[in-house]
């Protein structure tokens, strides 16, 4: 009995110690599975990383690059540009310097000489050591970083340039310095929305360009820096990337910093010395994946525990069942036979569950990837032999090829490969195999195929596909992504029908030409012969002493018109050599000006004596000199307007517009439009126009005495200049002809020089042609005067109180002379009677100004211009303009500002300090108050007279500006209500100068102001 009692004890203990170690077991088995999962979705998410990364930093590193070589680029169309009246004088260059500052949106565009001193448009400077590159010695284009050790860093781009002599000196070299935000403009540097990826720039020393470090973790400014504290992980070091960033060497390093597991990809920057960085925050994503795996394990520990309280449940029954009956050990060990076998098919089972467990975690882990990237993926799972075991298709895909749901597209392979194109199918089904059988990971999967859509036929996608791999190579997961770019082929397609067409069209037009040759060249011949003797005749008949006046005029008249007519013969005869390839233009300066002058001359008179209304307008900056034929190209426009005036009845117009249309490199290319309101022609005439001898009524001839010669000769002209003309007309209605030539551009301007620094100037256009306007404003870009345009009276008025409230007012207005509701006197006069002589006023007109001249003058106007503009005319009257407005502004009030005392009302105690010590220089006092509240009580205790000024911020805690300025003017002393109030404040649209001023401030002055500027201001406010 003992021996079984000692035996039931052991059976107990082993039974109880049996229990503990299954499930143990079971619960050490759930971990280390939860714990393989979570180390195969790092090495997941670690692959995705890696090949997003790439991708998406090399995007990047294209923006930047490209921004630098747009602004390279800029620099030297700048240069392009530079003439000798720009380096004529200091401002000439600091105008010139100012305008390319302005396009180029700038911080300097400036030259340095070979002493180091800089020539800005602000003035010289002597701070050459501050910049990064050597300007003796710099031989292509050089990016660096000014000041970047602070937070305002500037790009500098600099540039060699051949000696130009300027002022007894020679520039070697320019730069321009741009703001490091203004470059990196449409690069997004900014996280994600999940704060999982970062990109930024660093220079070779790993400071920070944009002064954030690790995506914001590190209070570092240097990246290296940073990366000391890192511990680095998969045999990356921080040698490595110190090693790779001295080298200007494209890396990646993975590291955990902060407790943050991160992926680091740098690589350099055409051009530069900066490395380009983009960071993957594995945690962020890894963590949100631990989530699902966290759950997974926690129910498998739940799962575990219950099986083994179970368990231990059966053994204590069984353990009972001994106590209570030793006859029945046979039928236990049965029992335990059984519950043994029970437990070997239980635990058979787990294990089964724990590798569909598994499973399951991967494909959530690779789903939940996806979604934080932003892509329509396919992936594929596979065993370890290397075959497919499944497939997933996102709803993305789904929808790109017309299908809503699993049942309409299952999730098998056949689903996609039976919707390719059969011409695609062979080709994109063996590079798919390729990329799978390759163990070594070389072959890549990237291809361009056809699908057949469900509801948009057949379509062309882009699909891109990456492995992940076992350490023996086989494939473990196949993810893709998949673009549709059906748009790009077909813009591909069209360009190369487009391109045989036009061979097409040039092989009929050469055609047309040659036919035409054989007649002209005759024709021109014949009547030469002739002409010759006219003018021999006409010659030797001016040489008789003995003529009369009349006589001798007549014969000159005769001789003049003799040489135009041979000048049109001798152009007949061009013609024909330019058909049969001997033709060459004439290539010389000609102006642009007096050219056009001629033609407004001749056909202004012509519609005057008919009973005409002539326009000539600009709608673009038009060079005061060209390169090329004039006689020719005056010609053509003399040749179609004549025309206009010809077929034009009395009452109607003739409207010619000369608009630049581009300029590259030397080359400009010109439009000029010829419309007017005749008789008009028939549609189904027009494609035989230019056709010779051909006249749409065979009475024309005799009634408007036309030859039919005209526009045959003047379409060749065209062409031969490499341009081209076309005509719109419809009967009765009129006739629109487009003539475009390419001309060469010429250095040569009229510009001469002003008597004051053109970028000082601030000019207002009143007129209510939006052309005429925009016209006016490029006339005055090109010597460097920045102007406001408006369209009428009212808009006018609104500008010129927003300029007298910034203290800058309009140095010039130009008002045009006719315009609805109120004219350009009636404006001048508004003007003048809110504004008195704050201006210079000067009408633009296109008619005569006699009539109004004497009505001008009394309302206030100091002179007229005639349209169109040109630069020449325009400086010529600005002179007398300026020289007239300095001399009427000698007499300005100016107070004394020594001993005065002012009210600052400024939150920032550093901005107070500075404006103390700025308002100081003049032996100014002032009084600080925090915040508008403490403004109000100060000026309300303070005596009558005691502040000379109020300097008010207009952003504040407590009280803010505009509300401590009404607090302020509704206070009951008579100082009140007149104590100038100046806004000090970085607020600068107009609405927020029209808000300072009806809150009841005098000035409107933009942060940072400026010392002289609030000197000014305060000199001519206040008053004793």
């Amino acid at each position: 009995m003992n021996v079984q009692r000692k035996q039931d004890r052991i059976t107990i203990n082993t039974a109880i110690i049996g229990g503990l170690l299954i499930a143990l077991v079971l619960i050490l088995t759930t971990v280390w599975t939860g714990v393989s999962a979570q180390r195969a979705t790092g090495r997941a998410v670690r692959s995705v990383s890696n090949f997003y990364l790439r991708e998406l930093a090399g995007r990047r590193g294209q923006v930047v690059a490209s921004n630098l070589q747009n602004n390279i680029q800029n620099m030297r169309d700048a240069l392009d540009l530079l003439d000798e009246n720009d380096l004529s004088d200091l401002e000439h260059l600091q105008a010139f310097q100012a305008k390319m500052k302005k396009l180029y949106n700038a911080e300097k565009f400036a030259f340095v000489d070979t002493n180091g001193l800089i020539y800005t448009s602000l003035g010289p400077l002597n701070n050459i050591a501050d910049y990064g590159f050597d300007y003796m010695t710099i031989s292509g284009p050089e990016v660096s970083i000014k000041d970047i050790e602070s937070e305002d860093k500037k790009v500098v781009i600099a540039l060699p340039i051949d000696r130009l002599p300027f002022n007894g000196q020679v520039l070697v070299t320019c730069f321009m310095e741009i703001d490091m935000d203004v470059l990196l403009e449409g690069l997004s540097l900014q996280s994600d929305a999940n704060e999982a990826t970062f990109c930024n720039l660093y220079d070779r020393s790993g400071i920070s360009l944009t002064n954030i470090v690790l995506g914001g973790t590190s209070s570092d400014v240097n990246l290296l820096d940073a990366l000391k504290d890192a511990r680095f992980e998969d045999g990356t070091s921080y040698d490595q990337a110190a090693g790779d960033f001295s080298a200007g060497q494209e890396g990646v390093i993975t590291f955990n910093y902060g407790g943050i597991d991160e992926t680091l990809y740098y690589f350099p920057v055409a051009g530069t010395d900066w490395m380009l960085t983009y960071l993957i925050r594995e945690s962020v994503i890894s963590d949100q994946i631990n989530i699902i795996s966290q759950g997974i394990i926690t129910r498998s520990l739940i799962q575990s525990v219950l099986t083994a309280l179970i368990m231990l449940g059966v053994f204590a029954v069984i353990i009972q069942q001994n106590r209570k009956n030793t006859r029945l050990v046979l039928e236990k060990e049965t029992a335990d036979a059984e519950s043994r076998g029970k437990q070997a098919e239980f635990e058979a089972r787990l294990k089964l569950q724990d590798q569909l467990l598994a499973q399951e975690r991967q494909n959530e882990s690779l789903t939940v990837m996806h979604g934080m990237l932003d892509s329509g993926p396919w992936y594929m799972d596979f065993d370890e032999q290397g075959r497919m075991i499944s497939v997933t298709w996102s709803d993305t895909f789904r929808r790109m090829l017309g299908y809503g749901g699993v049942e309409e597209f299952p999730n098998v392979l056949e689903s996609w490969s039976d919707l390719l194109h059969p011409e695609d199918k062979d080709r994109v089904l063996k590079e798919y195999g390729d990329a799978i059988s390759d163990y070594t990971g070389g072959t890549t999967y990237d291809v361009e195929y056809r699908l057949k859509t469900k509801d948009r036929g057949w379509r062309w996608f882009h699909a891109m596909g990456q492995l992940t791999r076992r350490p023996d190579g086989s494939p473990i997961t196949y993810i893709g992504i998949f673009v549709d770019i059906t748009q790009q082929k077909e813009m591909e397609q069209t360009l190369a029908r487009q391109q045989e067409a036009l061979k097409t069209a040039l092989a009929q037009a050469e055609a047309a030409n040659a036919a035409k040759t054989s007649f002209l060249s005759s024709m021109s011949h014949e009547i030469r012969t002739p002409m010759n003797a006219i003018i021999g005749l006409d010659t030797i008949a001016l040489k008789d002493p003995n003529l009369s006046a009349d006589t001798k005029d007549r014969l000159q008249k005769i001789g003049g018109s003799a040489k135009h007519l041979l000048s049109l013969i001798n152009n007949i005869l061009d013609m024909s050599r330019i058909e049969s390839g001997r033709m060459t233009l004439k290539n010389e300066e000609f102006s642009m000006r007096e050219m056009l002058e001629q033609i407004n001359t001749m056909i202004n008179s012509q519609c005057q004596e008919k009973g005409l209304r002539y326009d000539c307008r600009f709608t673009g900056t038009v060079s005061d000199y060209y390169i090329g034929d004039d006689m020719k190209l005056k010609q053509v426009i003399i040749n179609i307007l004549g025309n206009a005036v010809k077929f034009t009845p009395e009452g109607g117009t003739v409207t010619f517009v000369v608009e630049p249309m581009a300029v590259f490199e030397d080359k400009a290319t010109l439009r000029f439009i010829m419309k007017d309101s005749g008789i008009g022609m028939d549609r189904d005439y027009l494609p035989k126009l230019f056709e010779p001898f051909t006249q749409e009524d065979e009475h024309s001839g005799n009634k408007y005495g036309s030859t039919g010669l005209g526009m045959a000769i003047t379409k060749n002209i065209v062409e031969m200049m490499n341009g081209n003309i076309s005509v719109e007309s419809e009967k009765g209605v009129g006739t629109t002809f487009t003539v475009t030539v390419t001309l060469r551009t010429s250095d040569k301007t009229v510009h001469g020089d002003l008597e004051m620094r053109p970028q000082e100037l601030r000019v207002l256009i009143v007129d209510d042609d939006p052309v005429a306007c925009e016209h006016a404003k490029l006339v005055l870009e090109e010597v460097g005067i920045a102007s406001d345009a408006c369209y009428g009276g009212d808009e006018a008025m609104e500008l010129m109180a927003l300029a007298h409230a910034r203290m800058e007012p309009y140095d010039l207005v130009l008002v045009d002379l006719k315009m609805p509701e109120q004219d350009g006197v009636e404006v001048s006069r508004r003007i003048r009677e809110k504004y008195d002589d704050e201006s210079t006023i000067i009408i633009l007109t296109a008619y005569s100004w006699d009539d109004v001249l004497e009505d001008a003058l009394a309302a206030g106007v100091d002179s007229f211009i005639a349209k169109p503009l040109f630069a020449s005319n325009v400086l010529d009257e600005f002179r007398q303009a300026i020289h007239r407005r300095l001399e009427a502004h000698r007499e300005v009030h100016k107070a004394e500002l020594a001993g005065r005392r002012v009210l600052l009302a400024e939150d920032m105690e550093i901005n107070a300090d500075i404006m103390v010590d700025v308002l100081s220089m003049r032996d100014v006092e002032a009084d600080h108050a925090e915040n508008g509240q403490i403004a109000v009580e100060m000026f309300s205790q303070s005596a009558v007279g005691e502040y000379s000024a109020i300097l008010m911020d207009v952003r504040m805690p407590v009280m803010n500006g505009l509300e401590a300025t009404r607090a302020i003017r509704a206070l009951d002393r008579p100082d009140a209500k007149t104590i100038p109030i100046v806004a000090l404040t970085a607020n600068a649209f107009d609405e927020d100068v029209q808000r300072s001023l009806q809150a009841g401030m005098n000035a409107h002055l933009s942060k940072p102001v400026e010392s002289e500027h609030l000197f000014e201001t305060l000199e001519q406010l206040i008053r004793d």
